[in-house]
């Protein structure tokens, strides 16, 4: 994923998107680039926006060429059939690293938590193939979905205040450790199905919510599985909605963002209650990236936030 910016007249260059959305409005070239993966997550109109080009995962379905028009999880919920991802190749990346140095002097690199996939590997692997490493960043988000895409911004809101890579890395380095990732799977089918969780894990996670309590999944040290228990409500929302207003009053001022899968109607609703009750913005709502809709299944819903500005917390 790389944003770049070229020389203006002075003029903006972006206009009428939210404050982290607006990072790059007026900014002139400084010489510096980012790269990252797609399951990032930001959506296209960002993307179009932001001059982002993707270094993209893979993703093998066959059921789904015979479908194209239909979303990628409508087809995994009717056909049962599971997609097969893999990781971006260190050629991949050295191929993005060239065409990013044509225009930029330094590139840094925010990659997938490397505890996930391997990703971070090939992104290192193909750095050292290149003829002069040093001009390349290499950035571990331990993240993955929204909060992989909310560091991206963050990146880019401080390029825009004129820090250098150094500089911008510290920070992300701090705010890693306070982004979130929450979720809550339909069913345990496709994790189970995958190898991810045991069949004794599922019967006890299907037993779990026959009695009303929702076992919540996210991201812990850069590892993804379960991460906590929701007691009090069935709805998905509310329960996510739980989860965000918790860490507006652990951190203050979230900035937020929403992966959905089949269920579009609900991240839309979640985002109106997040904005209107917690004034926190919620940058982008997208799909959720294959190689984690994939892994939990349809019915899926994310959400991630990030401390708009560090502090300690309450």
């Amino acid at each position: 994923l790389k944003i770049g910016w070229k020389k203006t007249s002075g003029s903006n260059v972006f206009r009428n998107v939210g404050k982290w959305q607006g990072a790059l409005t007026g900014i002139f070239d400084v010489g510096k680039g980012f790269l990252a993966d797609d399951i990032c997550s930001l959506p296209e109109k960002i993307i179009e926006e932001y001059q982002i080009e993707m270094v993209k995962t893979k993703l093998f379905f066959q059921e789904w060429e015979k479908f194209p028009e239909k979303n990628l999880y409508q087809i995994m919920r009717e056909t049962k059939a599971h997609p097969k991802t893999s990781a971006p190749s260190p050629g991949d990346y050295l191929k993005a690293y060239k065409k990013v140095l044509e225009k930029f002097e330094k590139v840094l690199v925010i990659t997938l938590t490397s505890k996930l996939s391997a990703t971070y590997n090939s992104a290192r692997q193909a750095k050292e193939l290149m003829p002069d490493p040093s001009k390349i960043i290499i950035f571990d988000s331990l993240q993955a979905s929204v909060p992989e895409g909310l560091l991206m911004l963050k990146a880019a809101e401080l390029i825009k205040e004129g820090q250098n890579i150094e500089e911008i890395t510290k920070t992300l380095e701090t705010l890693r450790e306070k982004a979130k990732l929450f979720g809550f799977l339909e069913t345990t089918y496709w994790v189970e199905k995958i190898g991810r969780m045991s069949h004794w894990q599922a019967t006890a996670f299907k037993i779990l919510k026959g009695l009303g309590v929702q076992p919540m999944i996210g991201i812990k040290k850069g590892k993804v599985g379960l991460t906590g228990f929701n007691f009090w409500t069935k709805d998905i929302l509310k329960a996510l909605f739980h989860q965000l207003e918790h860490q507006t009053k652990k951190y203050g001022k979230m900035k937020a963002g929403i992966n959905y899968t089949d269920n579009i109607d609900l991240a839309y609703k979640l985002k109106e209650k997040v904005e209107k009750e917690l004034g926190a913005g919620v940058l982008f709502i997208s799909l959720a990236p294959p190689i984690v809709g994939a892994n939990s299944g349809p019915g899926t819903l994310l959400a991630g936030c990030l401390p708009e500005i560090p502090r300690p917390p309450l």
